[in-house]
């Protein structure tokens, strides 16, 4: 029975964290639809010309170092070295923090040479409202860190949520109110909010590390952990910063090289599109837009389905890695992931292939013009199966992540993206700005498609054909027909437009969901009962 605690209460903090930060990634993507609405295509143009270059030099900042120390606090705390453990914040945040100085210069000094190789040197400004940002990642990733190798999930979960409902109101605030002096400046607000939101939730880590710090974490709290070294090690030997330095930096540099591979494309992309369509005859304003529309509001429909996909993968990656470890059967909780994310997938891709104007005529028909409407619709029709794709890809990842080849995933995702920049330009002076999309496509579509195939290698996934495949597509279909039943019926109506896709849309949600529970698919009630007999042994435990 204690064995059977340890291992879910170590999977379900994972679920805490994960849960949390899909909700704070919900927050960031939908931010963007009033964002769009207020700047329109252009100005997401410039809004996303900076992002590229903003998030190559978050992961010099850190981005990888928050799952290091996580991993290096959790084992020194299992061992009984809480002064290790805290020696690793100091360790980790030095050297960070002198590379926030540098990367927030360069950008601050730099933003008009890189913005005009960009081909508008408007996002000029953005890149400065943006700069502070960078001086604050350093120490919110080596925090969140901090408090996720004790095991205490909530912290780096709420900072999230302070940092996104931050940006969310105060950015959207500022945008407004600098509207009438300029699209660039409305865009520069937006941008401003996100550094505050940065600045805040660090501010929010720090004060509650303060507060932890006076009382001691017991070991008790990471027992999965605690019991398998202890095991090995009854007595925690003297370590040197040297020695956690390297754990730190090795662990970290994996997956800090993974989170450079897309943003550094997406960089190539923002120099490397808008010029194209410049040459093909469009004016800097039009290409400025379209390339907005391609990275903006198509871009952030096709990561809100993302988001939810990578917190599953997060969620089920501890339980996958442990059963590695022990040298168990890996491939029940592997099934399950697999079933989760196609019952997402599935659904979300259909809906973006088959409804693509309704999809962007409700979330974004204030703000875009009807051409530009039309051109959002085409663009997501064409990056729909970038979501399923994305969801193999992550699958894959944990399995390479649970038997310790972090490395191959992002061997793949560098040749996706290879595919990707090679192609670009063939297909953007054939088809415009929809080329970029299907290059875009077929960059997940190589690094799903081999990391696929590495994964099935060390695991046979097996997945449930039946239940993760038949009825999914079953009851997409379904729901599918009740969505275009409800909306050419409502379609000559007095009724408002937004109220008729949304009764629509909760007619396919509804009839889908059923489907799935009904034939068995997933079963609630055993989710349900596992997760509260799992919080009254917690707290009996505690």
């Amino acid at each position: 029975m204690k064995k059977e605690y340890t291992t879910k209460s170590f999977g379900r903090s994972a679920v805490a964290l994960a849960v949390m930060g899909m909700i704070a990634k919900l927050i960031g993507a939908l931010y963007r639809v009033p964002l769009t609405n207020i700047v329109g295509a252009e100005g997401m143009g410039l809004y996303q010309m900076v992002f590229p270059l903003y998030t190559v030099l978050l992961a010099f900042c850190g981005s990888g170092m928050s799952g290091a120390v996580s991993r290096v606090v959790a084992k020194y705390t299992a061992l009984g070295n809480d002064g290790a453990a805290k020696r690793s914040i100091k360790i980790a945040i030095v050297p960070l923090l002198v590379m926030s100085v540098v990367c927030t210069a360069g950008m601050a000094l730099l933003r008009n040479v890189i913005s005009g190789v960009q081909g508008n040197t408007d996002a000029g400004v953005a890149y400065l409202a943006l700069c502070p940002s960078l001086l604050f990642a350093g120490g919110i990733n080596v925090l969140r860190g901090y408090f996720q190798g004790k095991c205490h999930m909530f912290p780096s979960g709420i900072s999230q949520l302070i940092e996104q409902i931050i940006k969310l109101v105060l950015g959207l605030y500022l945008s407004r109110l600098l509207m009438p002096y300029g699209v660039k400046y409305a865009v520069a607000g937006a941008l401003i909010g996100v550094s505050a939101s940065e600045l805040t939730a660090l501010l929010y880590l720090v004060i509650r590390y303060a507060v932890v710090g006076k009382r001691r974490v017991s070991i008790s709290r990471v027992p999965a952990l605690a019991t398998e070294i202890s095991e090995e090690l009854s007595v925690a030997p003297p370590v040197a910063d040297k020695t956690i330095l390297k754990e730190l930096f090795s662990f970290a540099l994996s997956v800090t090289l993974g989170a450079l591979v897309l943003p550094i494309t997406q960089m190539i992309d923002s120099v490397l599109v808008i010029n194209l369509l410049m040459h093909g005859g469009a004016g800097r304003e039009s290409a400025t837009a379209m390339f907005g529309l391609f990275v903006g509001p198509v871009g952030t429909l096709i990561n809100m389905p993302t988001v939810v996909v990578l917190s599953v993968a997060i969620a089920f990656l501890p339980t996958i890695t442990r059963a590695v470890e022990k040298g168990e059967d890996a491939a029940e909780p592997t099934r399950s992931a697999a079933k989760w994310i196609m019952l997402f997938v599935i659904p979300i891709t259909a809906v973006f292939l088959v409804f693509p104007q309704h999809v962007c005529n409700v979330l974004y028909r204030k703000g875009l013009t009807a051409e530009q409407l039309a051109l959002a619709s085409q663009l997501l029709r064409v990056q729909a199966m970038s979501v399923f794709y994305v969801g193999v890809l992550q699958l894959s990842t944990a399995v390479l992540q649970g038997y310790n080849k972090a490395h191959k995933p992002v061997i793949n995702l560098l040749i996706g993206a290879c595919f990707k920049v090679g192609l670009t330009p063939f297909t953007v002076r054939a088809f415009g700005i929809t080329g970029a999309a299907f290059a875009t496509t077929l960059c997940y579509a190589v690094a799903a498609t081999l990391s696929m195939r590495s994964a099935a290698k060390k695991l046979p996934i097996g997945a449930d054909i039946k239940n993760a495949f038949i009825k999914p597509l079953i009851f997409t279909a379904l729901g599918g027909l009740a969505f275009w039943g409800i909306a050419v019926a409502l379609q000559n109506t007095a009724m408002p437009y937004l109220w008729q896709m949304i009764i629509a849309a909760t007619a396919f949600v509804v009839v889908y969901s059923l489907g799935i529970l009904f034939t068995g698919a997933i079963n609630i009630k055993s989710e349900v009962t596992h997760l509260f007999k799992f919080r009254r042994k917690k707290q009996q435990d505690l």
